[in-house]
Protein backbone atom coordinates (compact mmCIF):
# COMPACT_ATOMS: atom_id res chain seq x y z
CA UNK A 1 0.00 0.00 0.00
CA UNK A 2 1.15 3.40 -0.74
CA UNK A 3 1.38 6.36 1.81
CA UNK A 4 -1.88 8.26 2.23
CA UNK A 5 -1.63 11.33 0.34
CA UNK A 6 1.95 11.39 -0.66
CA UNK A 7 3.17 14.40 -1.17
CA UNK A 8 4.91 15.32 -4.25
CA UNK A 9 7.38 17.84 -4.26
CA UNK A 10 5.70 21.66 -4.20
CA UNK A 11 7.46 22.82 -7.47
CA UNK A 12 8.56 20.55 -9.92
CA UNK A 13 11.52 21.27 -12.37
CA UNK A 14 8.70 20.76 -15.05
CA UNK A 15 6.78 23.41 -14.39
CA UNK A 16 6.95 26.74 -16.11
CA UNK A 17 7.64 29.01 -13.25
CA UNK A 18 5.06 31.80 -14.33
CA UNK A 19 2.50 29.01 -14.24
CA UNK A 20 3.16 28.49 -10.07
CA UNK A 21 0.57 29.59 -7.87
CA UNK A 22 2.09 29.76 -4.49
CA UNK A 23 -1.25 30.02 -1.92
CA UNK A 24 -3.15 27.70 -0.11
CA UNK A 25 -6.20 27.02 -2.36
CA UNK A 26 -8.67 26.59 0.61
CA UNK A 27 -7.63 29.63 2.47
CA UNK A 28 -7.94 31.48 -0.70
CA UNK A 29 -11.16 30.50 -0.99
CA UNK A 30 -12.33 31.68 2.31
CA UNK A 31 -11.18 35.15 1.96
CA UNK A 32 -14.44 37.89 1.50
CA UNK A 33 -18.38 37.11 2.13
CA UNK A 34 -19.17 34.90 -0.92
CA UNK A 35 -16.61 31.79 -1.89
CA UNK A 36 -17.65 31.84 -5.31
CA UNK A 37 -16.75 35.73 -6.22
CA UNK A 38 -13.07 34.72 -4.38
CA UNK A 39 -12.13 31.22 -6.50
CA UNK A 40 -13.36 33.38 -9.51
CA UNK A 41 -10.35 35.93 -8.90
CA UNK A 42 -8.20 32.91 -10.53
CA UNK A 43 -9.43 33.64 -13.69
CA UNK A 44 -7.11 36.31 -13.41
CA UNK A 45 -4.40 33.95 -13.91
CA UNK A 46 -3.56 31.05 -16.49
CA UNK A 47 -5.82 28.36 -18.01
CA UNK A 48 -4.05 26.34 -15.99
CA UNK A 49 -1.51 26.64 -12.82
CA UNK A 50 0.17 24.71 -10.23
CA UNK A 51 -0.94 24.89 -6.95
CA UNK A 52 1.86 24.16 -4.60
CA UNK A 53 -1.11 23.88 -1.67
CA UNK A 54 -3.65 23.16 -4.11
CA UNK A 55 -5.63 20.18 -2.34
CA UNK A 56 -5.21 19.80 1.31
CA UNK A 57 -2.06 21.64 1.03
CA UNK A 58 -0.78 18.92 -1.65
CA UNK A 59 0.69 20.38 -4.40
CA UNK A 60 -0.90 19.85 -8.05
CA UNK A 61 -2.68 21.15 -11.64
CA UNK A 62 -5.94 23.54 -11.27
CA UNK A 63 -7.53 24.29 -14.06
CA UNK A 64 -9.52 27.44 -14.37
CA UNK A 65 -11.47 27.67 -17.67
CA UNK A 66 -14.67 26.08 -18.85
CA UNK A 67 -13.03 24.76 -21.62
CA UNK A 68 -10.16 22.99 -19.76
CA UNK A 69 -12.12 22.00 -17.40
CA UNK A 70 -14.60 20.02 -19.86
CA UNK A 71 -11.66 18.53 -22.30
CA UNK A 72 -10.31 17.08 -19.31
CA UNK A 73 -13.42 15.60 -18.23
CA UNK A 74 -13.71 13.86 -21.19
CA UNK A 75 -9.91 12.80 -22.20
CA UNK A 76 -10.00 10.02 -19.70
CA UNK A 77 -6.70 8.71 -21.58
CA UNK A 78 -4.67 11.08 -20.28
CA UNK A 79 -6.97 12.56 -17.14
CA UNK A 80 -7.82 9.29 -15.23
CA UNK A 81 -10.29 8.98 -12.23
CA UNK A 82 -8.40 6.10 -10.90
CA UNK A 83 -5.78 7.70 -8.68
CA UNK A 84 -4.18 6.84 -5.96
CA UNK A 85 -4.05 8.50 -2.60
CA UNK A 86 -8.13 7.96 -2.69
CA UNK A 87 -10.33 5.22 -0.81
CA UNK A 88 -7.62 2.66 -1.00
CA UNK A 89 -5.64 4.16 0.49
CA UNK A 90 -7.48 5.62 3.24
CA UNK A 91 -8.64 2.07 3.67
CA UNK A 92 -5.84 -0.24 3.09
CA UNK A 93 -8.38 -1.94 0.94
CA UNK A 94 -8.13 -2.31 -3.38
CA UNK A 95 -11.46 -0.15 -3.22
CA UNK A 96 -12.11 2.47 -5.91
CA UNK A 97 -15.42 4.40 -5.90
CA UNK A 98 -17.56 2.56 -8.15
CA UNK A 99 -18.02 3.52 -10.78
CA UNK A 100 -16.96 7.29 -10.60
CA UNK A 101 -12.93 6.02 -10.04
CA UNK A 102 -13.59 3.53 -13.02
CA UNK A 103 -12.45 4.31 -16.41
CA UNK A 104 -13.66 3.74 -19.58
CA UNK A 105 -14.23 0.74 -20.80
CA UNK A 106 -14.74 -0.54 -17.66
CA UNK A 107 -16.70 1.98 -16.25
CA UNK A 108 -19.75 1.45 -18.40
CA UNK A 109 -20.19 -2.23 -16.93
CA UNK A 110 -20.60 -1.09 -13.70
CA UNK A 111 -22.56 2.14 -14.83
CA UNK A 112 -25.33 -0.37 -16.73
CA UNK A 113 -26.09 -1.89 -13.04
CA UNK A 114 -27.04 1.56 -11.46
CA UNK A 115 -28.64 3.31 -14.63
CA UNK A 116 -31.76 1.66 -14.75
CA UNK A 117 -32.84 3.07 -11.16
CA UNK A 118 -31.83 6.71 -11.68
CA UNK A 119 -33.63 7.36 -14.88
CA UNK A 120 -36.17 10.01 -15.60
CA UNK A 121 -38.84 7.46 -15.36
CA UNK A 122 -37.35 5.82 -12.13
CA UNK A 123 -37.14 9.42 -10.36
CA UNK A 124 -40.52 9.88 -10.64
CA UNK A 125 -41.78 7.35 -8.44
CA UNK A 126 -39.35 8.59 -5.79
CA UNK A 127 -41.47 12.11 -5.98
CA UNK A 128 -44.35 11.22 -3.12
CA UNK A 129 -41.46 9.65 -0.89
CA UNK A 130 -39.22 12.75 -1.12
CA UNK A 131 -42.19 15.45 -0.79
CA UNK A 132 -43.22 13.54 2.27
CA UNK A 133 -39.99 13.88 3.66
CA UNK A 134 -39.63 17.42 2.64
CA UNK A 135 -42.94 18.08 4.30
CA UNK A 136 -42.47 16.21 7.55
CA UNK A 137 -39.17 18.72 8.31
CA UNK A 138 -41.10 21.71 7.43
CA UNK A 139 -43.89 20.72 9.76
CA UNK A 140 -41.38 21.05 12.62
CA UNK A 141 -40.51 24.36 12.31
CA UNK A 142 -43.42 26.00 10.43
CA UNK A 143 -45.49 28.03 13.18
CA UNK A 144 -42.12 28.81 14.54
CA UNK A 145 -41.59 31.77 12.01
CA UNK A 146 -37.68 30.92 12.07
CA UNK A 147 -35.33 28.14 11.63
CA UNK A 148 -31.60 27.58 11.12
CA UNK A 149 -32.00 26.32 7.64
CA UNK A 150 -28.60 23.67 7.35
CA UNK A 151 -29.55 21.77 10.72
CA UNK A 152 -33.14 21.65 10.84
CA UNK A 153 -33.34 20.87 6.82
CA UNK A 154 -30.64 20.75 4.43
CA UNK A 155 -28.19 18.12 6.30
CA UNK A 156 -31.35 15.55 6.90
CA UNK A 157 -33.41 16.27 4.14
CA UNK A 158 -31.40 14.68 0.69
CA UNK A 159 -29.60 12.59 3.89
CA UNK A 160 -33.38 10.96 4.80
CA UNK A 161 -34.16 10.61 0.99
CA UNK A 162 -30.52 8.71 0.19
CA UNK A 163 -30.82 6.75 3.99
CA UNK A 164 -34.24 5.50 2.71
CA UNK A 165 -33.06 4.56 -0.33
CA UNK A 166 -30.41 2.68 0.84
CA UNK A 167 -32.64 1.15 3.62
CA UNK A 168 -30.04 2.74 6.38
CA UNK A 169 -31.59 3.77 9.74
CA UNK A 170 -32.49 7.23 10.29
CA UNK A 171 -31.34 6.96 13.49
CA UNK A 172 -27.49 6.94 12.79
CA UNK A 173 -28.06 10.23 10.53
CA UNK A 174 -25.96 12.35 12.83
CA UNK A 175 -22.98 9.47 12.66
CA UNK A 176 -23.41 9.13 9.03
CA UNK A 177 -22.73 13.30 8.91
CA UNK A 178 -19.61 13.23 11.28
CA UNK A 179 -18.23 10.74 9.43
CA UNK A 180 -19.20 12.60 5.91
CA UNK A 181 -17.78 16.07 7.68
CA UNK A 182 -14.59 14.24 8.87
CA UNK A 183 -13.98 12.71 5.50
CA UNK A 184 -14.54 15.70 2.99
CA UNK A 185 -13.30 18.72 5.39
CA UNK A 186 -10.86 17.34 8.07
CA UNK A 187 -7.49 18.98 7.91
CA UNK A 188 -5.32 16.05 9.58
CA UNK A 189 -5.75 13.14 6.77
CA UNK A 190 -5.25 11.00 9.90
CA UNK A 191 -8.69 12.19 11.15
CA UNK A 192 -9.79 11.71 7.46
CA UNK A 193 -8.15 8.09 7.09
CA UNK A 194 -10.40 7.26 10.85
CA UNK A 195 -13.43 8.37 9.00
CA UNK A 196 -13.27 6.78 6.02
CA UNK A 197 -12.52 3.23 8.06
CA UNK A 198 -15.57 3.67 10.49
CA UNK A 199 -17.94 4.36 7.02
CA UNK A 200 -16.16 1.44 6.04
CA UNK A 201 -16.93 -1.12 8.58
CA UNK A 202 -20.86 0.22 8.57
CA UNK A 203 -21.30 -0.17 4.92
CA UNK A 204 -19.62 -3.52 4.79
CA UNK A 205 -22.15 -4.99 7.63
CA UNK A 206 -25.25 -3.67 5.59
CA UNK A 207 -23.50 -4.88 2.28
CA UNK A 208 -23.58 -8.51 3.59
CA UNK A 209 -26.84 -8.32 4.89
CA UNK A 210 -28.30 -7.01 1.89
CA UNK A 211 -26.09 -9.96 0.09
CA UNK A 212 -28.33 -12.43 2.50
CA UNK A 213 -31.57 -10.42 2.19
CA UNK A 214 -31.73 -7.67 -0.43
CA UNK A 215 -34.30 -5.26 1.09
CA UNK A 216 -35.21 -3.23 -2.56
CA UNK A 217 -34.78 -2.92 -6.16
CA UNK A 218 -31.65 -1.11 -5.95
CA UNK A 219 -29.61 -2.64 -3.21
CA UNK A 220 -30.69 -6.12 -4.90
CA UNK A 221 -29.61 -4.65 -8.13
CA UNK A 222 -26.12 -4.10 -6.46
CA UNK A 223 -25.87 -7.43 -4.69
CA UNK A 224 -26.71 -9.34 -7.81
CA UNK A 225 -25.04 -7.42 -10.49
CA UNK A 226 -23.12 -8.80 -12.72
CA UNK A 227 -19.72 -7.12 -15.50
CA UNK A 228 -18.40 -8.91 -17.66
CA UNK A 229 -20.77 -11.79 -17.62
CA UNK A 230 -19.86 -12.46 -13.98
CA UNK A 231 -20.67 -11.72 -10.77
CA UNK A 232 -19.42 -8.26 -9.34
CA UNK A 233 -16.71 -9.34 -6.38
CA UNK A 234 -16.81 -7.96 -2.57
CA UNK A 235 -14.43 -4.86 -3.33
CA UNK A 236 -16.64 -4.13 -6.75
CA UNK A 237 -19.79 -4.08 -4.74
CA UNK A 238 -17.93 -1.78 -1.78
CA UNK A 239 -17.22 0.33 -4.02
CA UNK A 240 -20.50 0.84 -5.31
CA UNK A 241 -22.00 1.32 -1.25
CA UNK A 242 -19.11 4.11 -1.20
CA UNK A 243 -19.98 6.01 -4.08
CA UNK A 244 -23.76 6.10 -3.20
CA UNK A 245 -22.84 6.78 0.30
CA UNK A 246 -20.39 9.72 -0.59
CA UNK A 247 -22.84 10.82 -3.04
CA UNK A 248 -26.05 10.77 -1.21
CA UNK A 249 -24.98 12.95 1.67
CA UNK A 250 -23.24 15.81 0.54
CA UNK A 251 -23.59 17.74 -2.48
CA UNK A 252 -27.36 18.08 -2.81
CA UNK A 253 -27.21 19.28 0.98
CA UNK A 254 -24.63 21.84 0.18
CA UNK A 255 -26.67 23.32 -2.92
CA UNK A 256 -29.76 23.36 -1.58
CA UNK A 257 -27.91 25.40 1.04
CA UNK A 258 -27.05 28.02 -1.58
CA UNK A 259 -30.24 28.05 -3.19
CA UNK A 260 -31.95 29.20 -0.10
CA UNK A 261 -29.89 31.66 0.39
CA UNK A 262 -30.34 33.03 -2.70
CA UNK A 263 -33.86 33.15 -2.39
CA UNK A 264 -33.85 34.87 1.16
CA UNK A 265 -32.33 37.63 -0.65
CA UNK A 266 -33.99 37.51 -4.05
CA UNK A 267 -38.29 38.20 -3.13
CA UNK A 268 -38.90 39.30 -6.66
CA UNK A 269 -37.70 35.67 -7.84
CA UNK A 270 -39.30 34.24 -5.29
CA UNK A 271 -42.44 35.64 -5.90
CA UNK A 272 -42.16 34.94 -9.41
CA UNK A 273 -41.63 31.36 -8.59
CA UNK A 274 -44.73 31.21 -6.37
CA UNK A 275 -46.75 32.50 -8.94
CA UNK A 276 -45.06 30.78 -12.22
CA UNK A 277 -44.32 26.89 -10.71
CA UNK A 278 -43.72 25.51 -13.92
CA UNK A 279 -40.44 27.95 -13.93
CA UNK A 280 -38.69 25.58 -11.56
CA UNK A 281 -37.49 22.85 -13.74
CA UNK A 282 -35.29 26.39 -15.77
CA UNK A 283 -34.86 27.76 -12.42
CA UNK A 284 -33.06 24.50 -11.04
CA UNK A 285 -30.50 24.52 -13.94
CA UNK A 286 -29.59 28.04 -13.60
CA UNK A 287 -29.39 27.46 -9.92
CA UNK A 288 -26.83 24.32 -10.68
CA UNK A 289 -24.50 26.62 -12.65
CA UNK A 290 -24.38 29.31 -10.03
CA UNK A 291 -23.99 26.95 -7.28
CA UNK A 292 -21.69 24.67 -8.74
CA UNK A 293 -20.32 23.18 -5.29
CA UNK A 294 -17.86 20.46 -6.17
CA UNK A 295 -13.98 20.26 -6.75
CA UNK A 296 -13.33 16.98 -8.33
CA UNK A 297 -10.37 15.47 -9.42
CA UNK A 298 -7.86 13.33 -11.93
CA UNK A 299 -4.44 11.84 -11.97
CA UNK A 300 -2.57 12.76 -15.73
CA UNK A 301 -1.59 9.14 -16.71
CA UNK A 302 1.14 9.91 -18.91
CA UNK A 303 3.60 12.63 -19.48
CA UNK A 304 1.91 14.97 -22.46
CA UNK A 305 1.23 18.32 -23.30
CA UNK A 306 -2.09 20.06 -22.58
CA UNK A 307 -3.01 23.23 -23.41
CA UNK A 308 0.97 23.69 -24.30
CA UNK A 309 1.60 23.33 -20.19
CA UNK A 310 4.31 19.64 -19.89
CA UNK A 311 2.23 17.33 -17.68
CA UNK A 312 3.75 14.48 -15.78
CA UNK A 313 2.56 11.26 -15.22
CA UNK A 314 1.05 11.35 -11.36
CA UNK A 315 0.77 14.88 -11.21
CA UNK A 316 -3.07 15.45 -9.39
CA UNK A 317 -5.25 17.77 -11.44
CA UNK A 318 -7.81 19.97 -9.50
CA UNK A 319 -11.22 20.69 -11.63
CA UNK A 320 -13.10 23.57 -9.42
CA UNK A 321 -16.59 23.00 -11.35
CA UNK A 322 -18.10 26.11 -10.00
CA UNK A 323 -14.91 27.86 -12.37
CA UNK A 324 -16.16 26.43 -15.55
CA UNK A 325 -20.04 27.57 -14.66
CA UNK A 326 -19.12 31.26 -13.74
CA UNK A 327 -16.37 31.50 -16.44
CA UNK A 328 -17.12 35.11 -18.39
CA UNK A 329 -15.92 34.04 -21.40
CA UNK A 330 -18.87 31.67 -21.38
CA UNK A 331 -21.79 33.47 -19.46
CA UNK A 332 -22.31 37.53 -19.45
CA UNK A 333 -22.71 38.70 -16.04
CA UNK A 334 -21.84 35.06 -14.30
CA UNK A 335 -22.13 35.89 -10.69
CA UNK A 336 -26.28 37.18 -11.60
CA UNK A 337 -28.84 34.21 -11.15
CA UNK A 338 -30.99 34.60 -14.28
CA UNK A 339 -33.46 31.96 -14.45
CA UNK A 340 -34.19 32.84 -17.99
CA UNK A 341 -30.67 32.01 -19.38
CA UNK A 342 -30.31 28.22 -20.69
CA UNK A 343 -27.49 27.69 -19.48
CA UNK A 344 -24.89 24.46 -20.80
CA UNK A 345 -23.64 23.93 -17.30
CA UNK A 346 -21.68 20.93 -15.61
CA UNK A 347 -22.51 21.16 -12.38
CA UNK A 348 -22.87 17.21 -12.51
CA UNK A 349 -20.41 16.83 -14.67
CA UNK A 350 -19.92 15.98 -18.10
CA UNK A 351 -18.51 12.95 -20.47
CA UNK A 352 -18.50 9.38 -19.25
CA UNK A 353 -18.07 10.52 -15.80
CA UNK A 354 -21.56 12.50 -15.40
CA UNK A 355 -22.86 12.18 -12.21
CA UNK A 356 -24.90 8.94 -12.03
CA UNK A 357 -27.45 10.53 -9.45
CA UNK A 358 -28.30 13.97 -11.18
CA UNK A 359 -32.27 13.30 -12.06
CA UNK A 360 -32.55 12.44 -8.35
CA UNK A 361 -30.63 15.52 -7.47
CA UNK A 362 -32.32 18.00 -9.66
CA UNK A 363 -35.93 16.18 -8.55
CA UNK A 364 -34.92 17.30 -4.57
CA UNK A 365 -34.37 20.27 -5.17
CA UNK A 366 -37.26 21.20 -7.48
CA UNK A 367 -39.67 19.84 -4.35
CA UNK A 368 -36.98 22.16 -1.79
CA UNK A 369 -37.93 24.78 -3.65
CA UNK A 370 -41.87 24.27 -4.10
CA UNK A 371 -42.14 23.42 -0.90
CA UNK A 372 -40.86 25.91 0.91
CA UNK A 373 -41.77 28.86 -1.57
CA UNK A 374 -45.82 27.30 -0.83
CA UNK A 375 -45.07 27.03 3.13
CA UNK A 376 -43.29 30.28 3.79
CA UNK A 377 -43.87 34.09 2.45
CA UNK A 378 -41.21 36.51 2.58
CA UNK A 379 -38.41 34.28 3.61
CA UNK A 380 -35.20 36.54 4.93
CA UNK A 381 -32.09 35.89 6.39
CA UNK A 382 -32.52 36.55 10.01
CA UNK A 383 -31.82 40.06 10.69
CA UNK A 384 -28.60 40.77 12.77
CA UNK A 385 -27.41 37.07 11.76
CA UNK A 386 -24.84 36.40 8.88
CA UNK A 387 -24.63 32.98 7.25
CA UNK A 388 -21.28 30.64 7.54
CA UNK A 389 -19.89 28.20 4.95
CA UNK A 390 -16.56 26.43 4.15
CA UNK A 391 -14.71 25.72 1.30
CA UNK A 392 -12.88 22.38 0.37
CA UNK A 393 -13.33 20.24 -1.88
CA UNK A 394 -17.09 21.11 -1.58
CA UNK A 395 -18.80 24.25 -0.78
CA UNK A 396 -21.52 24.52 1.68
CA UNK A 397 -23.40 26.64 4.16
CA UNK A 398 -22.80 25.66 8.01
CA UNK A 399 -25.56 28.28 9.28
CA UNK A 400 -28.15 30.20 7.50
CA UNK A 401 -30.57 31.39 9.81
CA UNK A 402 -33.67 32.40 8.21
CA UNK A 403 -37.00 33.94 9.61
CA UNK A 404 -40.36 34.32 6.89
CA UNK A 405 -44.29 35.62 7.39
Amino acid sequence: MSAPFATAERVPETVPSELVWDRDFDTFTLEGDDPFVSIARLYQEAPVIWGTEANFKRPGWILTRDDVIREAFIDYEHFSSERPGMIADMLGEPILLNPIEIDPPRHHQYRKILNPFFTPAAIRSYDEPVRKICRELIAKFRDRGECEFVDEFAVPFPSYVFLDLMDMPRALLDQFMGWQDELMRAPDPMVRIAAARSIYGYLKQHMEAQQANPTNDLLRGIVTGQVEDRPMNYYEMMGMFYVLYVGGLDTVYSTIGWIMQHLAKDAVLQQRLRANPDLLPQAVEEFCRAYSVVITHRAVTKDFTFQGVPMKKGDEVNMPIMLANRDPSVYADPHTVDIDRKPRHIAFGTGTHNCVGVNLAKREMRIVIEEFLKAFVNIRIKPGEMPRYHTGRTFGLDYLPLVWG
